[in-house]
């Protein structure tokens, strides 16, 4: 491990991490405006693109020097340098995440097909946690990849499990969630999940396999409650229709998953494997 890879790919982070706040502002949109008009569907690549990165509000295109990650919402304070428009400090936590993780899959597995797998999950895991957060959206063009890159790992041995417990994960990843909102449904006549939950799920049991996945429901319902707890807590009211993002508590719930099985063992986590 030398310190020039570190800086190598603490600045590959850094570059993912603004191209992936362009992701989570502009995929929302694209999918919005081909759900209201799909008879003239939006190509995701031309959208991405074009236009340039620009200010939302007064629509100036930014310089070059304003789009330097992480230093440049430093040196503006956290505003547009035209209209003094506040820039979410979300720009900068995304780049801030993508840059740790890029890090932290350098540190656990070196330079390996493995790091390269691992650098794509936890990339598809911020993208679809922050786009799900802000749009309630899972887009299928992020979680597909994530199911397939999965069972491929598994397959090639580089996920830590073998495609047997990667396919099992998947599969019962979907279909438990499937039945879950098929029952709920047929209750209440509206959907429980949504549609692509149950998609994440599956992706998510490919790469952490199927005995991950009662960790991984159990603990995302409770921070889902924990934050509808907090929530009213603040005054904000709730009810049984009321939508709540829940891809990103599943997020959290694998990525506790994934500490225990390949960083620290987590010593109330061993149950669920032990079952």
């Amino acid at each position: 491990m030398t310190p020039n890879f570190y800086i190598f790919f603490g600045i590959l982070g850094l570059i993912f991490g603004s191209f992936f706040n362009v992701l989570i502002y502009r995929v929302p949109t694209i999918l919005e405006a081909n759900l209201k008009n799909p008879s003239d569907k939006q190509s995701f690549l031309k959208k991405i693109s074009y236009p340039s990165s620009h200010c939302p509000v007064c629509k100036n295109t930014l310089r070059w020097f304003e789009n330097i990650p992480l230093i440049s919402w430093i040196l503006l304070r956290g505003k547009c340098r035209y209209c003094k428009t506040d820039i979410s400090f979300l720009y900068f936590f995304v780049e801030s995440l993508t840059m740790l993780s890029f890090l932290f899959v350098y540190w656990h597995y070196g330079i390996t097909f493995s790091a390269l797998g691992w650098i794509v999950f936890f990339s598809l895991l911020i993208l679809l946690f922050f786009i799900d957060l802000k749009s309630y959206y899972l887009p299928n063009i992020f979680t597909y990849p994530l199911i397939g890159l999965g069972l491929l790992m598994s397959l090639f041995g580089f996920s830590g499990i073998d495609i047997t417990t990667s396919l099992l994960g998947c599969l019962l990843g979907f279909f438990i969630f499937f039945f879950i909102n098929y029952f709920y449904k047929a209750w209440r006549g509206m959907n429980g999940f949504g549609a692509s939950d149950k998609i994440l799920l599956a992706g998510l049991g490919s790469w952490l396999g199927f005995k991950s996945l009662y960790p991984i429901i159990m603990f995302s319902s409770l921070f889902g409650l924990g934050f509808m707890l907090a929530m009213l807590a603040f005054g904000r009211k709730y009810k049984m229709e009321t939508m709540l993002p829940f891809g990103p508590f599943l997020i959290l719930s694998s990525l506790l998953v994934y500490i225990h099985l390949y960083v620290y063992p987590i010593t109330f986590m061993r149950f669920f494997y032990e079952l």
